[in-house]
């Protein structure tokens, strides 16, 4: 049987110019690694929480430490894009797939969540597995999906919101194998769907089931659309921009007349439909609950599947043979100059070195503490302490009353001016007031009472 004759007589996908993407996705990921550790400070409240964890999974990360945690995240996050640039070259092209990736590496969640000890960047990597799995085997026997099932299960125990994305992957499933298998797709889609959820529901019922994925909150639902809008409001843009363009032209070429196989009009407006839309799930979800907790690193899982759309937005605005590399480049720099403000913006972890130091001399494993910081504490002072030591502090009534009591040795609080409650009260003395300088200029002053 004779090859299929290609629309034309050059094509990119040869071994020389296979290397020099691998060079440019190298050059890419450097990027992102520099934008990421150019981060630095003391735990964030949450991280501390996550480091003093006893889960199976996140007890043996946290083992490393703080910087070997957030080592660990980075390595994830790089992993992450080079699996998405390799999810994109195989369902566009290699220059939509270095586009994408170029786009997903200078994202604010993407730099942060790449110097940030949790398990956000593990989730994401399993659903950017997942994804090239299913691109990889679109062309195999429908059996063949049940590779990437593992991935898309185990993803949502790492971070809850990845599990809004599973009915994404579903479609997918169809979606990248139609062009090949016809209605073989959905039975491809049925077994993805039917090995995931199975698989999850072991896990729960071995794991329990993650928390905190429904928890309402009483922030601006506006609000929270319109940092969504900031945060991934131009990958956004220029995914869509992408998606009309690949409905309305399969291909781009020096001879849009040529025929030859491509994706039907349908197929193409569903996915072009389906990727971006799926950017929108967190921030409808989490504002549909009022709750913006972490909301700037799940916008980032969302356009995990609309940065593919986002490349070749990029690739079909710069023409054939680079016709107009000049707004590929803007698009970049604009991309990147954005991320790394919001993420200098939001990349700003308590200024806590100092109050540790201070708590250092007056701690010790029989009194009872006070603080706004617990988690922190916790960590910084686990030789000294034990976790139950420490206690969250209220406002108003109920510190009057912890203050009344006398209940704690210590009181730390990150407030501009001093309560009521302690001002001039004869059982507590201040030890120290700490003002944030440097890059944490602007953040609370700590202030650190001890009984007298």
């Amino acid at each position: 049987m004779l090859p299929e004759v290609p629309v034309s007589s050059w094509s990119v996908d040869n071994s020389r110019s296979a290397w020099i993407s691998r060079g440019a996705l190298v050059l890419i990921l450097l990027v992102q690694a520099g934008l990421s550790y150019r981060l630095d400070g003391s735990a964030f409240a949450q991280e501390a929480k996550f480091l003093m964890s006893d889960g199976q999974l996140s007890g043996l990360v946290a083992q490393f430490g703080l910087s070997g945690v957030r080592a660990l995240s980075l390595a994830w996050a790089l992993g992450a894009t080079a699996l998405l640039f390799g999810a994109t070259r195989m369902l566009f092209n290699s220059r939509a797939g270095l586009a994408a990736a170029a786009m997903y590496s200078v994202l604010e969640s993407t730099a942060f969540t790449g110097r940030y000890a949790s398990l956000h960047s593990l989730s994401l990597f399993l659903l950017a597995a997942a994804l090239w799995l299913l691109a990889r085997t679109r062309q195999a026997s429908p059996v063949a999906v049940l590779l990437a099932a593992p991935f898309a299960a185990l993803a949502p125990f790492a971070a809850y919101s990845a599990a809004l994305y599973l009915p994404t992957l579903t479609v997918l499933a169809v979606l990248t194998a139609y062009r090949f298998r016809g209605a073989g797709a959905f039975v491809r889609g049925a077994l993805f769907a039917a090995a995931t959820g199975a698989l999850c529901f072991v896990g729960v019922q071995l794991a329990g089931s993650p928390s905190g994925w429904n928890a309402h909150g009483t922030d601006s639902a506006l609000q929270l659309l319109k940092d969504s809008a900031q945060w991934g409001g131009v990958v956004l843009l220029v995914a869509v921009i992408g998606a009309v363009g690949y409905i309305r032209r399969a291909r781009m070429g020096e001879m849009p007349w040529a025929g030859g196989d491509a994706p039907g009009a349908v197929r193409r407006s569903l996915l072009g439909l389906t990727m971006c839309a799926t950017a929108l799930l967190a921030p409808l979800y989490q504002a549909w609950l009022g709750n913006g907790s972490s909301l700037h690193i799940h916008v980032g899982f969302g356009l995990l599947f609309a940065v593919p759309m986002a490349g070749l937005g990029v690739s079909r605005m710069m023409g054939a043979h680079f016709r107009y590399p000049q707004i590929g480049i803007m698009i970049y720099v604009a991309a990147l100059v954005i991320g790394m403000a919001q993420t200098r913006e939001l990349y700003r972890p308590p200024d806590s070195a100092r109050m540790i130091g201070a708590l250092r001399e007056v701690v010790d494993t029989k009194g009872d503490y006070l603080t706004d910081d617990p988690e922190i504490s916790a960590y910084y002072l686990r030789a000294q302490t034990r976790p139950a030591q420490w206690h969250q502090a209220e406002r108003g009534e109920a510190l009057a009353g912890a203050v009344k009591k006398g209940t704690y040795d210590a009181i730390v609080l990150r407030t501009a001016t001093v309560p009521d409650a302690l001002r001039g009260n004869e059982d507590y003395r201040l030890l120290a007031l700490l003002q944030p300088s440097g890059e944490s200029a602007g953040q609370e002053t700590y202030r650190i009472w001890v009984k007298r």
